[in-house]
């Protein structure tokens, strides 16, 4: 799929009708990429003589090698953003369900003097918020100039990342009330969800850490002199920079409190397990003295009381209760049951 959008008069972003190659004029200042064909990108090849990298290329490059500019001067970055596309739901699960698992995809920017290249791999949060955001221009920003545009989108990103954390924070809460709720805990919680719960907000914090480091990385980058040619766009660059570190120190924070619900939530799963273990254990000692009166009882001798006599069965009996109940109490005086 190939998009692509043209400036308006009072600087905003409007779409252009794409049907081929011919439509790629010169006024485009964003040409978006997703999954593009071969055909599409022969497009841009014969329309700004722009080769793209492919896909497969996005994944294996090195990171020494995702932000620079090269002889012609064109600027590229390759950088992650996060996303809970159901595209990526599991396999029969239910769309209403919360626990959809994040994933991490890379995409590329190639940015010339004129205009910017967007290449990925899926549909993504953060450019749709962009491209709303553009088309109301509510910032009059003059996005006739593509470099407005690029760190549009990565403020997008941060956006989306700030997004994903407040509904992680406000997960947590309601997972720590379930967790620390006894009557709740014991009486509907299933510990094992629990665990699972709390293990996919942990795998998705990790990744937003990736994302909030990459980002940084990129903004580090962008800083330099050289890197976009002007001093314009320095305000906004330490913007977002002091955004991505108190975004940083909150995944952190985040973190912490994930692992706290984790080793709690491991800790009461292990006491019901002992509790079972012990209840087990405790059996056996009750009706230990028991089977011992009853094994004296049924040996073959004469010299035992009780051994005869029409109330022999009944004494016997009474003396097996004595010493079940006996235990009994003195267990549960002692709270073991």
């Amino acid at each position: 799929m190939l998009e692509a959008f043209y400036p308006t008069e009072r600087g905003s972003l409007a779409d252009a009708t794409i049907n081929g190659g011919f439509d790629l004029h010169q006024d485009l200042v964003w040409i978006d990429l997703i999954a593009p064909s071969q055909e599409e990108q022969q497009w841009v090849l014969d329309a700004y003589d722009q080769n793209l990298p492919t896909l497969k290329s996005l994944e294996d490059i090195s990171s020494s090698a995702r932000f620079y500019r090269d002889d012609d001067g064109i600027l590229h970055i390759s950088t992650y953003f996060l996303t809970k596309n159901k595209n990526f739901q599991l396999d029969g699960e239910p769309e209403e369900n919360s626990s959809i698992l994040s994933m991490v995809q890379t995409v590329a920017f190639i940015l010339h003097k004129d205009r910017l290249f967007t290449l990925r791999g899926e549909k993504l949060v953060a450019f749709r918020a962009f491209r709303a955001r553009a088309r109301r221009n509510d910032y009059e920003i003059d996005y006739k100039d593509p470099t407005w545009v690029l760190l549009g989108l990565l403020e997008a990103k941060l956006d989306e990342l700030a997004d994903i954390l407040e509904d992680i924070h406000k997960d947590l809460e309601k997972y720590s009330t379930e967790v620390l709720n006894n009557r709740h805990r014991e009486q509907i919680l299933d510990l094992d969800d629990m665990i699972t719960r709390l293990a996919q907000l942990e795998d998705t914090l990790g990744k937003a850490q990736l994302c909030l480091i990459d980002l940084r990385r990129v903004l580090t980058f962008l800083a330099r002199p050289r890197a976009l040619g002007s001093h314009i766009y320095d305000a906004d660059i330490r913007e977002l920079s002091e955004d991505v570190r108190s975004l940083v120190e909150h995944d952190a924070f985040l973190f912490q409190k994930v692992r706290f619900l984790l080793d709690t939530t491991s800790g009461f799963i292990n006491t019901e397990q002992n509790d079972t273990i012990r209840r087990f254990s405790i059996l056996p000692s009750m009706l230990a003295p028991p089977m011992l009166v009853a094994s004296v009882y049924g040996m073959n001798t004469d010299v035992l009381p009780f051994a005869h006599g029409t109330t022999s069965f009944v004494m016997v009996s009474a003396i097996l209760l004595a010493f079940f109940i006996g235990p009994m109490i003195y267990f549960r005086w002692k709270k073991w049951i």
